[in-house]
């Protein structure tokens, strides 16, 4: 079956050489949107792995904290 969307991110452009450039006014065409939204995280996810991130790096502080004052205290 053939492709219903003839401008996909495979291969080279229509005009046959990769140098040509199929659009003149320097901006992106439909077939450079669909990979790179496919390609973003959405806000949601981003957000847990955030606060994620941000629990890891509180309990890393806590942790040589804890160690310091233990040093500090056996001096």
């Amino acid at each position: 079956m053939p492709d219903p969307n003839s401008r996909t991110d495979a291969g080279p452009p229509a005009g046959g050489s990769p140098s040509a450039d199929s659009d003149p006014d320097g901006e992106s065409g439909l077939r450079d949107r669909p990979a790179l939204l496919a390609a973003t995280p959405g806000t949601d996810a981003v957000l847990d792995q955030l606060r994620t991130l941000a629990v890891l790096a509180g309990l890393l502080v806590l942790l040589v904290t804890l160690i310091a004052v233990e040093l500090l205290v056996r001096i």
